[in-house]
């Protein structure tokens, strides 16, 4: 959607209008501000493309974000209380009652098995694989997602999430602790001496807050400079210090 974004903000001003007569179509040029169209000439066939390009372009835009905000409507008034409901039963009742309870590892399967489309790569970024055999950003994104996959500990590389304000997001990781299916998120901030990206970062994580998403809660953050890098070592003990020491496969 940022792609017709983009060619909207470039496109020719004006608006096209299509006149039918005689089985044959007639383009019109129609400026904001004035009552009259111009007629657009046959040999003006590249201008006609372009603005019938815009008018389709705002009209996908405009129902693409009615639908990212029907969506996530959806999302915010949905709760799932069925795991819940064996919570008022003492333990001798639950090893004897055929709850409707998805067992951990169904649940996991089914999270990870989850089909979503990551964001798209630029051609001339570096090429980085995981163990996993996705492609990820950094070497150490590469090393956080080895971190986890090498523990189980289920996670979707950059998998979209939309706020609110109908502004998709993908955070580096969404990782699921299985013992209580709580989704948190993780962000690796790998240029902290770059002015620009930390604000645009800033930016991010305020947007995060008022979507529920709060640092230190169910936001965590790894993050490094050019003298102060990242490394195997500072991994392994953030992943340990927040979920735990995981048998490794």
């Amino acid at each position: 959607m940022n792609k017709r974004k983009k060619r909207i903000a470039n496109a020719p001003e004006g608006s096209l209008r299509i006149a039918t007569t005689g089985g044959k179509s007639h383009y019109y040029l129609g400026i904001k501000g004035h009552r009259k169209s111009e007629y657009i000439k046959r040999e003006d066939s590249d201008l006609v493309s372009e603005l019938a390009q815009k008018r389709y372009d705002l009209k996908f835009v405009s129902e693409a974000e009615k639908e990212q905000k029907r969506i996530y409507s959806f999302l915010r008034g949905y709760s799932d209380n069925i795991p819940g409901l064996i919570s008022g039963y003492p333990s001798e009742l639950k090893q004897k009652l055929d709850f409707a309870d998805m067992p951990d590892d169904d649940y996991v399967h089914d999270w990870q098995q989850f089909e979503y489309v990551p964001k798209k790569f630029d051609e001339e970024m570096p090429y980085h694989v995981t163990v996993r055999g996705e492609r990820v950003r950094s070497k150490s994104e590469e090393m956080i997602a080895n971190a986890l996959f090498s523990r189980g500990i289920p996670y979707r590389y950059e998998c979209p999430i939309i706020l609110s304000n109908g502004q998709v997001r993908y955070p580096d990781f969404t990782i699921l602790k299985p013992g209580t299916r709580e989704e948190i998120f993780l962000e690796h901030l790998g240029m902290l001496d770059n002015p620009e990206y930390l604000e645009n970062n800033m930016k991010k994580f305020r947007e995060y807050e008022n979507n529920g998403i709060i640092l230190g809660r169910n936001l965590l953050v790894t993050y490094e400079s050019s003298k102060q890098p990242l490394n195997s070592r500072i991994v392994e003990k953030f992943i340990e210090a927040h979920f735990g020491k995981i048998s490794v496969h």
